[in-house]
């Protein structure tokens, strides 16, 4: 009878040990599942906002869902693709809003066909990889014949954008020109410049050989690309100059590396360019 009390009382013993033991083990495991859960809570997903006009077909414009996309826009969104913390959320404004919007951290980044320069570059960040290159040539009304060169522009008026590199090149040829060639200004972009354009509005424009394409194409506007290339230069995207915004162009910069490696930033150029605009114009 004392055996079996015995033996009772070791198996109550063993019973509690393994009670505790267990209450331990499944202590042990909600520990570990919270540890996960905080590894997964600090791996956030940082939103950045990008200004960019819409309005540019075929850089940035609205498809026939209503939905923004472009060569400079599918660059980006294939960043985010390729990193899980990133993502991009797209402002459509002017040019000029763009820059103030920067300058105010209402944006992060402006991708619009952004060439550099040393006024740009002082005040903000630019990424070292480049998008694709600009071939900007004279843009005129299809049954013109009488411009092919700036010279061909004296006294008459060429529509421009203030804030793009040709404007600069048009605005140092018109500081010797005489008669000079009177410039107007657009903050619209090649939309405005092409209606004036393709009106009678204005004599010529200047505007990237791509875009005048497309707007033929899918606008049926009767324009054409004439004289030689006036500017071609490589394009990027522009952040404000602080540590952060560093942070993100290498991080953007490293990417567009990889799509230049394996052939992605080629394919989106054919796709929505019709060439490979990637490599210096020959």
């Amino acid at each position: 009878m004392k055996t079996l009390i015995k033996k009772r009382g070791l198996l109550q013993l063993f019973l509690a040990f393994l009670l505790l033991t267990g209450g331990a083990i499944i202590a042990g495991c909600g520990s570990n599942s919270n540890d996960k859960q905080t590894v997964t809570s600090n791996d956030k997903v940082k939103t950045y906002y990008v200004a960019t006009r819409g309005t540019f077909k075929p850089f940035t414009y609205m498809d026939d869902k209503g939905e923004l996309t472009g060569y400079d826009i599918e660059i980006l969104k294939e960043v985010q693709k390729r990193n899980k913390d990133i993502k991009f959320e797209f402002k459509t404004m002017s040019i000029e809003s763009a820059f103030v919007s920067l300058t105010s951290n209402q944006v992060d980044i402006i991708a619009n066909q952004m060439g550099r320069n040393d006024e740009r570059a002082a005040k903000y960040t630019f990424t070292q990889e480049v998008n694709n290159y600009t071939s900007t040539k004279i843009t005129v009304k299809g049954d013109r014949n009488d411009i092919n060169t700036l010279d061909d522009l004296k006294g008459k008026t060429m529509i421009l954008t203030p804030t793009s590199e040709v404007a600069r090149v048009i605005k140092k040829f018109n500081e010797t020109a005489e008669p000079k060639i009177n410039l107007i200004y657009t903050d619209k972009g090649s939309a405005e410049s092409f209606n004036l354009v393709a009106t009678n509005r204005a004599d010529a424009g200047a505007d990237y050989e791509v875009a005048v394409r497309e707007a033929k194409k899918t606008l049926g506007l009767d324009l054409k690309s004439v004289g030689s290339v006036i500017s071609s230069v490589p394009t990027y995207f522009i952040l404000r100059k602080d540590a952060d915004s560093q942070k993100l162009a290498d991080r953007i910069d490293a990417t567009v590396k990889e799509m230049k490696a394996d052939g992605t930033l080629k394919k989106i150029s054919d796709q929505f360019l019709g060439a490979d605009y990637t490599v210096v114009p020959k």
